[in-house]
């Protein structure tokens, strides 16, 4: 374990066979898990990771993350992933992270995201301030710098090039909360895209907003639209299910995605 002030998590990867997509590069979905796994290591290696959490009734949810990537490494590429905390807040932290070369330091890109402790049964979030011995904010380093632009909001109006397709909550999509993984939205929402369009473009920016929880069993209907040359929302709506007597759709997501 690092010592206890170490307020920033380091680990190292290779894009390996099969984590790469079509065009040779590291997938945003192998990307994004490794991101998690990282911030998880984070909390895990200071006390206040999952595995500390869930037996004691409490875990993580994400609520915003948004990744901006100048170049994604290629196969066989080493890149290096690191987290600190950058806020804490009442009920939210906000977390950065940098994608580096571990030998060259120089950066692939950047993400900035936003979560809350919640009780697991009652789905509350945690006042973090509260924490014993100071929780997470002796952890928190807001000097260091995160070159994230600023979240948006998505606003699914004023666009054209609309499209939708519907998918089904399933074992793959759940995570230890039991509702759908983070991750698994973001390539929900990327498969919405042609392949002709990643040939010719890559993705520069996803910004997701978590809204709501989806569970196994639920429908989903995934809305695109475009709003600029280049710039698509999304929509990730839950459909209602009229054995449960829901009659509207709910918001479970939405997103951003640039392409450039």
């Amino acid at each position: 374990m690092k010592q206890l002030m170490d307020k920033t998590e380091t680990m190292d990867y290779v894009v390996e066979p099969f984590q790469e997509d079509f065009t040779g590069r590291l997938s945003w979905s192998v990307l994004g898990r490794k991101i998690l796994a990282t911030a998880g290591a984070h909390a895990d290696n200071r006390g206040f990771g999952i595995k500390q959490l869930l037996p004691r009734g409490y875990s993580w949810v994400l609520a915003r993350l948004k990744i901006e990537m100048d170049t994604m490494p290629r196969l066989g590429d080493p890149y290096r992933v690191e987290t600190w905390i950058h806020s804490v807040y009442h009920t939210f932290t906000d977390r950065c992270f940098a994608i580096v070369h571990p030998q060259t330091g120089k950066a692939y890109g950047y993400a900035y995201s936003t979560w809350a402790m919640i009780h697991f049964d009652t789905r509350r979030a945690v006042n973090l301030e509260d924490l014993p011995d100071g929780g997470i904010v002796a952890y928190a380093d807001a000097e260091k710098a995160c070159p994230v632009s600023p979240f948006r909001p998505v606003r699914m109006r004023g666009g054209e090039d609309e499209f939708s397709r519907e998918v089904d909550v399933l074992y793959n999509d759940l995570d230890v909360n039991r509702h759908t993984n983070s991750i698994r939205y973001i390539e929900h929402i990327l498969d919405l895209f042609p392949a002709s369009l990643y040939e010719a473009k890559r993705v520069r920016s996803a910004e997701m907003y978590y809204r709501g929880e989806a569970y196994y069993g639920d429908r989903l209907r995934l809305t695109r639209l475009r709003q600029a040359v280049g710039e698509y929302a999304v929509s990730v709506d839950k459909l209602p299910d009229s054995d449960k007597g829901e009659t509207k759709p709910v918001n479970a997501c939405l997103s951003r995605v640039i392409f450039e």
